[in-house]
């Protein structure tokens, strides 16, 4: 799962419930006028939903300010919701330091909101400042001590960032929470897979699997994947796409196995399902596993074609414009 995956997934799993309570609560409890104000909140949060599926980020941030609005000075969980929202809008829409400013603002009414600590924490890290998302981590950790998720989180945050002391602090914490439940043996799996320790990382992803965490087909995909193992691998990365179908790292990763393989033609076809994903974050990267198939594919016309536009998109990209200039010699 990526990452834009995971704090999607942080925001919903852990909100929906919150959210449907809250507004329960929230409309027993108000008149009919204040009721009316709900529904109006709730009608521009969903609308900002909708955006965020669309890709216009800036326009559900938009859509969320608007719902914030309607009931200036109150704040209650439907806020606390909405704000996760916009945050994540934020976040996708590149402004890094908005988000900051929201989560702090979640922070200041839920001192004890472990998840946002943890994506302020994300998008202080996004920021280049790991010194202050090491801080938020170590405030996220203390609140949530039993969340294996988030100590997988964190982990892979602090290793990407060189920080490899903090990180297996947190990788040793994660190992060592209890229970067999899907979430606790899933994020044990994915700790024990980025440490490298794939035995015990199937083990426990394949527990988790047994509980139906689909999520545990994507990283049993990356075990085999690492071991080289790619047959294995693709059987779990397609299972994993039947729930997921717009991942497009996974559709890169069948792209790149297929390319491995010599089977060009089936490379070609994953890498052009994962450019027609919504919200592709690594479309560069799927164009030039297409281009490089359709060479050795001997299509060479084709090939220079795709680069030409390519080129259109990523005129500073100096490897491509020397692969055109010998593609025009073809």
């Amino acid at each position: 799962m990526s990452f834009r995956s995971r704090v999607r997934s942080i925001i919903v799993n852990c909100k929906k419930a919150a959210l449907a309570a809250a507004v329960l609560l929230l409309t027993a409890a108000c008149g009919c006028g204040d009721e009316k104000l709900v529904q109006s909140e709730l009608a521009h949060r969903q609308t900002g939903l909708a955006l965020i599926d669309q890709g216009d980020y800036e326009g559900a941030v938009g859509a969320f300010n608007e719902a914030l609005q309607v009931r200036v000075g109150i704040v209650s969980n439907l806020e606390e919701d909405i704000n996760f929202y916009k945050a994540y809008a934020q976040m996708e829409a590149g402004k890094s330091k908005d988000a900051i400013a929201t989560y702090t603002a979640i922070i200041d009414y839920d001192k004890n909101n472990a998840q946002a600590y943890y994506l302020r924490g994300c998008a202080y890290m996004s920021t280049g400042d790991a010194k202050q998302a090491a801080k938020d981590f170590a405030q996220a950790a203390g609140h949530n001590k039993d969340q294996g998720e988030m100590y997988a989180g964190i982990y892979e945050q602090l290793v990407a960032a060189g920080l490899l002391d903090e990180a297996a602090g947190y990788l040793e914490q994660g190992i060592k929470i209890k229970g067999n439940d899907a979430s606790t043996c899933l994020a044990r799996g994915r700790l024990y897979y980025v440490s490298g320790d794939y035995a015990k990382a199937e083990s426990e992803l394949n527990d988790a699997l047994d509980q139906k965490a689909v999520t545990a087909n994507l990283y049993l995909g990356r075990v085999f994947r690492a071991q080289g193992r790619n047959e294995e691998a693709q059987s779990y990365y397609e299972a994993y796409l039947e729930e997921n179908p717009n991942d497009s790292k996974v559709l890169y990763e069948l792209g790149q196995i297929a390319f491995q393989a010599g089977e060009y033609e089936q490379a070609v076809t994953w890498f052009e399902e994962g450019m027609a994903c919504k919200n592709v974050i690594n479309k560069r990267e799927l164009w030039g596993g297409k281009i490089a198939a359709l060479e050795y594919m001997g299509k060479f016309d084709t090939a220079r074609q795709e680069l030409e536009v390519y080129l259109e998109s990523y005129p500073n990209d100096g490897a491509a414009q020397r692969e055109f200039v010998f593609l025009k010699s073809r």
